[in-house]
């Protein structure tokens, strides 16, 4: 099992396939790498990479803390590990959020962005309750009762619902409530014209409560190269629930940008 070592903490992390762009995905909180099993069969095309966050899967604690801001740092430490010029930062959920910093701090090795039920602050009602959810389960070590949630809504498979479930299982409940809080006030709306590369933005047809977002991006990215994909049949769980649908946007937008 190979093992990056990054701001004190040991982080297990996936590399699959050889060839074609890089494409670093980045998990929800508590969901760990798993999140992404089904996207793994994009390596017959494209370098694949995958990181437990600090807290998450087989990733210790480290310093005891997890961020946006941290988190992004860990990122960059893996790709520069890889020796990975560039990549494609793929952010899921509050995954999005680690992107966009990435993204920012990092522009010469970002090659695009793509954000799956992505926001650039959490600003609506319905979200911020998302996130208070979050923190009081976390606070309360409430991880069995999430796993539950969390796999049921995100798979139909049993063998990646049971992967999900138990990573989830292993999750810090201290560092998950961490990253919860830096989510919720995490902001890169007013940076958002910084980031000048290719930016995707997907989102399930029945995701009601980040639907907002995309007024955000395309308000604050004027000019900027910005891609918009409702996906049919799916809320918030676009990768695992249509995850055919959701690999051939990624592999359709990879191709399109400018090869290494």
């Amino acid at each position: 099992m190979p093992f990056l070592k990054s701001q004190s903490a040991n982080l297990y992390y996936e590399k699959w396939g050889e060839r074609g762009s890089t494409i670093v995905f980045i998990h929800p909180p508590a969901m760990g790498a798993t999140t992404f099993f089904k996207q793994k069969s994009l390596s017959r095309e494209f370098q694949v990479i995958l990181m437990d966050a600090r807290g998450h899967g087989f990733s210790d604690n480290g310093k005891g803390t997890l961020t946006i801001s941290e988190w992004a740092v860990d990122v960059y430490h893996l790709l520069t590990e890889l020796q990975v010029r560039q990549a494609i930062i793929c952010g899921y959920s509050s995954g999005a959020s680690v992107a966009l910093e990435f993204a920012r701090r990092w522009p010469e090795k970002t090659k695009g962005v793509v954000l799956t039920g992505g926001f650039p602050e959490v600003c609506t009602t319905l979200l911020r309750k998302q996130f208070h959810l979050g923190i009081q389960l976390a606070h309360k070590n409430y991880i069995g009762l999430l796993g539950q949630i969390l796999s049921f809504s995100h798979a139909t498979d049993l063998r990646h619902r049971r992967l999900i479930y138990d990573t989830i299982l292993q999750v810090d409940p201290s560092l998950l409530q961490s990253l919860y809080e830096s989510g919720l006030s995490y902001k890169v709306t007013d940076q958002l014209s910084q980031i000048t590369v290719p930016l995707l933005l997907i989102y399930g047809r029945w995701d009601f409560y980040v639907h907002y977002y995309p007024y955000i991006f395309y308000k604050q990215r004027k000019g900027l190269p910005t891609d918009l994909v409702f996906v049919d049949r799916v809320a918030h769980q676009v990768p695992t629930r249509q995850s055919d649908v959701y690999n051939a946007i990624i592999k359709r937008f990879a191709n399109r940008l400018v090869p290494e």
